[in-house]
């Protein structure tokens, strides 16, 4: 009888144990989704920040080539103006 309890205590603390490490696997995995999302999310945000680094330097190269354009404009004006 007490080898019964002893054989059956064992078996109920294994399945406890075994329990327990598939439980952790889960939760393992749950944490490399969220880290796999979070590093996603991270380089989304270093793009993001690139991009906007980048967006004065196109601004003054657009309005460089704007006024460009308008002195042109204004010297094809002046040249039919004068004939």
């Amino acid at each position: 009888m007490i080898k019964t309890m002893l054989k059956s205590a064992v078996v109920a603390g294994t399945v406890a144990v075994m329990a327990g490490c598939a439980s952790q696997g889960a939760s393992m995995s749950e944490t490399d989704q969220a880290m796999r999302k979070a590093e996603a999310a991270q380089a989304a945000a270093n793009q993001a920040q690139q991009t906007a680094t980048q967006a004065p330097q196109t601004a003054r190269e657009a309005k460089q080539a704007s006024a460009a354009n308008s002195q042109r404009i204004e010297r094809m004006f002046e040249a039919s103006q004068s004939k």
